[in-house]
């Protein structure tokens, strides 16, 4: 159909001209192509890129007293709104940390409160004892893998109060207080 509108028919092995630019694209873009990265970025670099405020260890030695150098050593070539803003975001990840902790063990605790109570009733109603025993082992497991998360996030929140509230008495007698540094308490309200 090509042929009878004036256009030459094309070969099988004859590329066409769309398949020879895209080669051609091809070929500039393999010439033009930029060097690899010449930084292989580690653990350390993103611990710079994280802020200026160290994170706490979550694990081993209390670092408290790092942050709290940390912070005073912003403050000293800050204003106080920059050194505010930048310790209330490095205090916002702590207490979001907090909050999830917090918020997964209520969780957990009200959906193993409602299993009790359900697999009870249905037990009570059933009469039948294997399914009962089927259901009890079952939320046995449930119930001790559930454990398990619930005292690491028991754990982790131990851990950050204690560090939280090293910081904030830390800052105290170098005249840094902050309305907002409130330590959330898993009971309800803040320490």
């Amino acid at each position: 159909m090509l042929a009878a509108q004036g256009a030459p028919p094309q070969s099988a092995n004859q590329p066409s001209s769309s398949d020879q630019s895209v080669a051609a694209a091809a070929r500039d873009a393999k010439a033009q192509k930029t060097s690899r990265a010449k930084k292989v970025f580690t653990d350390e670099d993103m611990e710079v890129m994280a802020g200026p405020l160290p994170r706490l260890n979550m694990e081993g030695a209390d670092n408290s007293g790092e942050v709290i150098d940390a912070i005073l050593r912003y403050r000293a070539t800050h204003t106080p709104e920059e050194t505010e803003k930048t310790v209330h975001a490095w205090f916002d990840r702590y207490d979001g940390m907090l909050r999830a902790a917090i918020q997964q063990n209520a969780n957990i605790m009200s959906v193993r409160n409602a299993n009790t109570f359900n697999a009870y009733d249905l037990c009570q109603e059933n009469q039948d004892p294997q399914e009962c025993r089927r259901r009890e082992t079952t939320d046995f497991q449930w119930g001790r893998s559930d454990s398990t998360v619930m005292v690491k996030n028991s754990q982790l929140q131990s851990r950050l109060t204690q560090l939280l509230m090293e910081v904030r008495t830390g800052l105290m007698p170098k005249n840094i207080h902050y309305d907002w540094f409130k330590i959330r308490n898993p009971t309800g309200g803040d320490i």
